[in-house]
């Protein structure tokens, strides 16, 4: 008898054993760990379909691996002893034990969901706001017309010279507003210094609703005439399956020295994001020219950062007047715009933490 209990007492602890090995402690008995949050799934697909903006600009413009957890098998007779006899002694020593693993294949980790910048294409789109040089007012040259097919345009009138309609998506290239000016704004080079940073299956779109010569007071929801019709147009990005995620503006020539002029682009900022629900978007206003007649206004840009959140000021510091307008004097020429267009796509970089 006292030889039977030290058996028993012996495969107790051997039994304990094989329980503490099925817990992890050997290598290839763990379950293998999930993958990093964020690795992606699948390629990206780019949205099918397309479902998915002059007059006087003066101050009055883990694998698994393939091997099988160890293999634990029971501890068969003791010593002198039948097995029927041994698995009647050893059943109440092990009583309240964990069972110890049969061998089989322990359940695969669930994969984590991909993150939402994985999970499918997004359409970025940014509303582009103000007067001429928002549209553009330097001739594009043909350097600027190579296009895109990831960088869309809402069309912004009937333009036959790049076959463009109305309120209908296309590749974006020069002009991005009136049709008649053929002009290079910010817009086109932002759109294009932004492509290098978003996912390959991502597309960003356009939608311009600058007019030359406009005061601010006409792009307000109150008073305004032209609130409705850039609303119109958002919407109608956001119907095709469109993200608003920024807002480019450039306005202030036509209302040049207004200490009024912080507070109303405050007040149409607001209504946008309201209307659109768009949230607190980045909003990137660009300064005007250092040198004519219209440079002082740059004070009051310099305050809307603190009357509009998240708001950034987009610096016109080295950026010259085109050659061509000898009337006014406030127009952006062409290397400028195309650096603007660069400073404002940083900026909203930035912004977006992308």
């Amino acid at each position: 008898m006292k030889h039977r209990l030290r058996s028993l007492t012996v495969v107790s602890v051997v039994a304990l054993g094989n329980v503490a090995c099925g817990s992890g402690s050997e290598p290839g008995s763990s379950a293998p760990p999930a993958a990093l949050p964020g690795s992606p799934s699948s390629s990206a697909v780019a949205p099918s379909g397309e479902a998915t903006p002059p007059a006087n600009e003066a101050a009055s413009d883990g694998d698994r691996s393939d091997s099988d957890p160890p293999s634990t098998t029971g501890t068969g007779a003791l010593d002198g002893m039948p097995s029927s006899a041994a698995a009647e002694e050893v059943a109440p020593v092990n009583a309240g034990m964990t069972p110890l693993s049969t061998g089989a294949e322990p359940a695969a980790a669930e994969e984590p969901a991909p993150s939402a910048m994985e999970s499918a294409p997004t359409f970025h789109v940014f509303l582009l706001l103000g007067q001429s040089n928002m549209a553009g007012y330097p001739k594009a040259q043909q350097a600027d017309r190579v296009e895109e097919p990831r960088i869309r345009v809402l069309g912004f009138d009937n333009c036959a010279a790049t076959g463009r309609q109305t309120d209908v998506w296309d590749i974006a290239a020069p002009p991005l507003h009136e049709c008649w000016n053929d002009g290079l704004g910010p817009g086109d080079y932002f759109a294009k210094t932004l492509l290098a940073v978003i996912p390959e299956g991502d597309t960003i779109g356009l939608v311009p609703s600058a007019i030359s010569g406009e005061r601010i007071e006409a792009f307000l929801k109150v008073g305004g005439t032209r609130y409705d019709r850039l609303v119109q147009r958002a919407r109608l990005a956001q119907q095709a399956g469109g993200k608003i995620e920024g807002i480019l503006f450039h306005q202030g020539e036509s209302n040049s020295g207004d200490a009024s002029w912080p507070g109303k682009v405050n007040t149409l900022v607001t209504d946008l994001r309201a209307d659109l629900s768009l949230g607190p978007v980045p909003f990137l206003a660009g300064e005007l020219l250092y040198t004519g007649g219209t440079a002082g206004h740059n004070r009051f840009v310099n305050q809307l950062p603190s009357l509009v959140s998240n708001a950034y000021v987009i610096s016109a510091n080295g950026l010259i007047v085109d050659p061509a307008d000898t009337e006014w004097n406030l127009h952006f020429g062409h290397d400028s715009q195309v650096e603007f267009g660069k400073r404002y796509a940083q900026q909203m970089i930035d912004a977006l933490g992308w």
